[in-house]
């Protein structure tokens, strides 16, 4: 065996290195055998990464999406207008997304002017400039036309300008049926056969319709159609129907982030309650530091994943997440 292979080899961690890795966030409550082994294999892969220096691209996804969601990784080609300005840039892609004809990938650049066309059981999440999340549902087509303006063509977006309001971060959704404008919230917009839907998840819309101007509170569903009047439903912010843009969230990378910085990134993401049993509780959180990757984890799933190996009880529920002693 060659001398560059044993040093190849050397630089893998064993077994027991990353056991020793597991064991750092101290005694865990027994979980499943198969989430176990995911998040011990997620710290083998960033041990890996950081020790050869290279960069693995990585994606884990729930096997009942496996099926419908194929990745397609080539280069960009596109070239973009000389006018055009960058607005954002592509944090996370599932299943067949084009701009231009050419497939795009994580890491490409995004240009004013852009159009993005998925297919179906695909998605795409955009990091606008102003850090807005935006994530764009299978079987949609969208236009770029600015940083803070996108025309919705078909299909559904999801946009969440933070948690706090900044001038620079309202996005406004145009359709051929009206436009949506927020003011620091979550929230979604869907647009098919001259019906235009905006759901509140937090914080407020100002919805443009027929010469009137309406504004929708976080849990309002609204339903515009022409010549029709209005409907109005209620969403929660748990509810079901946000879950396919929890599963396009980008990475969160917990690399020297508490345990609180990760409980309050995965209750935003599934629109449930961040509670503690006392303040005592809530500052451990705060010093208590996570290690590995949850790369690819759904925010549920990596929840459950990261809570099961530290020293606290939790609860979770549909409504809520809950930490104790």
């Amino acid at each position: 065996m060659s001398k560059d292979a044993n040093k190849d080899d050397q630089s893998v961690p064993h077994d027991d290195t990353v056991s020793t890795l597991m064991n750092l966030a101290g005694p865990r409550a027994d979980i499943p055998a198969n989430l176990e082994k995911r998040v011990h294999e997620n710290v083998r892969q960033h041990w890996q990464s950081a020790v050869r220096k290279r960069v693995v691209a990585r994606w884990v996804i729930p096997t009942s999406l496996a099926a419908t969601i194929l990745i397609a990784f080539s280069l960009n080609t596109r070239t973009p207008d000389i006018a055009s300005q960058m607005i954002g840039t592509v944090a996370y892609v599932a299943g067949e997304v084009n701009s231009a004809g050419a497939t795009i990938i994580i890491g490409d650049t995004v240009f004013s002017g852009d159009s993005i066309e998925t297919i179906s059981g695909a998605g795409v999440s955009i990091t606008l400039r102003g850090d807005v999340s935006l994530r764009i549902a299978g079987n949609s087509s969208v236009r770029l036309d600015h940083a803070d303006e996108i025309t919705l063509l078909r299909g559904q977006i999801y946009a969440d300008s933070g948690e706090r309001i900044y001038p620079d971060r309202h996005l406004t959704v145009n359709t051929l049926n009206g436009s949506a404008t927020d003011i620091g919230t979550q929230f979604s917009v869907s647009f098919d056969n001259n019906r235009m839907s905006v759901a509140v998840r937090e914080g407020q819309v100002d919805i443009t319709h027929e010469q009137s101007v309406i504004t929708a509170n976080a849990g309002d569903k609204l339903i515009l159609q022409t010549g029709n009047d209005v409907v109005i439903d209620q969403v929660a912010p748990y509810d079901p129907y946000w879950e396919w843009a929890a599963t396009l969230a980008p990475d969160f990378d917990i690399r020297n982030r508490s345990l609180l910085d990760f409980l309050k990134w995965a209750a935003r993401e599934t629109g449930k309650s961040l509670m503690f049993s006392d303040d005592e509780v809530r500052m451990a959180a705060m010093g208590t530091q996570v290690v590995g990757s949850i790369s690819r984890f759904t925010p549920s799933e990596a929840i459950e994943a990261i809570l099961s190996t530290t020293q606290f009880n939790y609860a979770v529920n549909e409504q809520s997440i809950t930490i104790s002693k």
